[in-house]
């Protein structure tokens, strides 16, 4: 490229036609060696000018995340919910990078470590630093207080995060028994933590403000629960004073295996919390029309419900159901 900004013809058999809107920019490829987040002055440490970043966010094949930090590339997921969470791992990861001290945590750190929350990814990027830093919310992060440990902390691509167990508890003692449950769940699922380090981790907050929140719900986590709105419906369930069913039932027929969500076996009550990517054919409805034609031919009632059906009219029948036991 000569002093006036035009391509020369030897550096033509590198470049290539980005379209940004109505026009075309003839762009070089990216300098070998950069990571996969980019800071703007690593960007232009390698050879690069803002005009080539900001052609490259506005053509999507950068996503810009918090000032002067960028992905190269884009999420490279489809599912809106997975991007949103991905979205805002990255925006907390790189805002964590920028301020000395501090560390993920919250639902931020929950986005990190792929643990659900049942509702849904966080509005803000949520931080702690030491005591005596600045706290507060400011552009889109809320900033916290905390003491943390060794134990409490894991990195992130040498960016520090609140472990799973630490994480898990700083979400039940400030948010929902759904999100709890939810949160609980999903590490124990995935084998993030377990039943005791979630325990030794409230432990180590002894006396914090909400604990009680994290020792209610401790007891009532399973990793057999699949996805947040099943977490989401036990706690309702634990609010609303309904009996508590079990969880991911197993029910075997010539050679064939259905499993529901949630059983009580004394009423043979079947509840199904139902979201939208459980099915996704004709062929997916139609098995589940088999499947619950045979649970229903045992003798078995069957309720089902979605995110939005958790209300009075919900509760009225599933105790109508269970009191007739």
């Amino acid at each position: 490229m000569d002093e006036g900004g035009a391509v020369d013809d030897e550096s033509n058999d590198t470049c290539e036609w980005v379209r940004v809107g109505r026009m075309a920019h003839l762009t070089r490829p990216d300098p070998p060696g950069l990571s996969r987040v980019v800071t703007r002055r690593e960007a232009l440490a390698a050879g690069m000018t803002d005009d080539e970043i900001r052609h490259r966010v506005r053509a999507g094949r950068w996503v810009a995340l918090v000032r002067g930090q960028y992905l190269r590339g884009d999420l490279d997921v489809e599912e809106p919910y997975e991007q949103a969470r991905m979205r805002h791992a990255l925006e907390a990861l790189s805002t964590a990078r920028r301020i000395s001290g501090a560390v993920v945590a919250y639902g931020s750190a929950a986005t990190v470590h792929e643990m659900s929350l049942a509702s849904g990814v966080p509005a803000r990027r949520e931080l702690v630093v030491p005591p005596g830093f600045w706290n507060g919310i400011r552009s889109g992060t809320r900033v916290r207080l905390a003491q943390l440990t060794d134990a409490d902390i894991v990195h992130c691509g040498g960016i520090p995060v609140t472990s799973p167990a630490r994480t898990w508890v700083d979400i039940s003692r400030t948010s929902t028994l759904a999100d709890a449950l939810s949160a609980g769940d999903s590490a124990l699922r995935r084998g993030l933590s377990s039943a005791a380090q979630l325990s030794e981790a409230i432990e180590r907050q002894s006396g914090a403000r909400g604990l009680r929140g994290a020792q209610r719900a401790l007891p009532l986590l399973s990793p057999l629960r699949e996805n947040p709105l099943e977490s989401r419906s036990f706690a309702w369930f634990v609010e609303r004073g309904l009996p508590l069913p079990e969880c991911q039932v197993e029910f075997r027929d010539a050679g064939r295996s259905y499993r529901v969500d949630f059983l009580w076996r004394a009423a043979r009550l079947i509840g199904e919390a139902d979201g939208r990517w459980k099915y996704h054919t004709p062929e997916d409805v139609y098995a589940e029309k088999r499947r619950e034609d045979w649970l229903r031919d045992q003798g078995h009632s069957m309720v089902r419900w979605g995110w939005h059906d958790l209300g009075d009219r919900l509760y009225r029948q599933l105790f109508r159901l269970l009191s007739a036991a």
